[in-house]
């Protein structure tokens, strides 16, 4: 069995030890006050909607606990009644009225989906997604002058020309500029908290430009500039696949 010790890293105070234990067991016990008492004053409400636990939970472990940077990350795995695990990462630091946590989030890092996935309500994007369902990235280009529209329309805003046809584009790009997202903007949001959303550039389809959100973007910094590979996440209950970017492994 492994020890507290062992799952303490060099460098981290001994008294935020005892205090990460017991947040865990307060988590775990359902104390609401001694949970908020635990937050940063100033992120209670951020805090509250960022992660995600199961209901009736039975039990919590330290699982590790380590300096990153000026703050402290902590993980907890908590066991609800059915046998389910989630592990929770808190960051910690200390205030002048103590050890405070400043950021926790699920892991792993995954990215939410959103219930307004899908075309939108006229139709005129309709093939970008069926092309999402069979494994292409498609937008569309003007029959006449060439140009690549972005969003769709249904004329060309360079020439007014009708004929437009969606092609299938290679799916890279460049990040051109990204985001972090904190905050609990929508219900879909709370267990994916922070994520990175990257508009990439798309060299083949004339630099237009697509959101998708980054995937193993847990603590990463993208750089503009930075080549990403589309890739087409499946819905779980066979709805809308939905466009996601990856950081190119040769420069990731």
């Amino acid at each position: 069995m492994t020890t507290v010790e062992e799952k303490v890293f060099p460098g981290v105070p001994a008294d935020l030890v005892e205090v990460a234990e017991r947040h865990g067991r307060v988590v775990a016990a359902g104390d609401n006050k001694a949970i908020l008492a635990d937050f940063r004053p100033d992120r209670v409400a951020q805090l509250i909607a960022s992660a995600s636990l199961p209901p009736d939970l039975v039990k919590s472990e330290l699982l590790d606990l380590r300096p990153e940077g000026d703050l402290f990350a902590a993980r907890i795995r908590y066991t609800a009644a059915d046998g389910s695990e989630t592990v929770l990462r808190s960051r910690w630091i200390r205030l002048p009225e103590g050890w405070k946590v400043t950021q926790v989030r699920n892991l792993p890092a995954t990215p939410p989906r959103m219930h307004t996935i899908g075309p939108a309500e006229d139709g005129h994007d309709t093939p970008h997604w069926e092309g999402l369902r069979e494994g292409e990235l498609r937008v569309p280009q003007c029959d006449d002058c060439g140009n690549w529209i972005w969003p769709k329309r249904p004329i060309c805003p360079r020439c007014h020309s009708f004929k437009v046809s969606w092609k299938a584009v290679e799916p890279t790009g460049k990040v051109f500029s990204w985001t972090r997202t904190w905050q609990p903007f929508a219900p879909e949001f709370s267990g994916h908290l922070p994520f990175v959303t990257v508009l990439a550039e798309l060299p083949q389809a004339g630099g237009r430009r697509l959101l998708g959100i980054l995937l193993d973007a847990d603590g990463v910094d993208p750089q503009v500039g930075q080549q990403v590979q589309a890739e087409f996440e499946a819905s779980p209950d066979g709805g809308w696949p939905v466009l996601r970017w990856r950081l190119s492994k040769e420069e990731s």
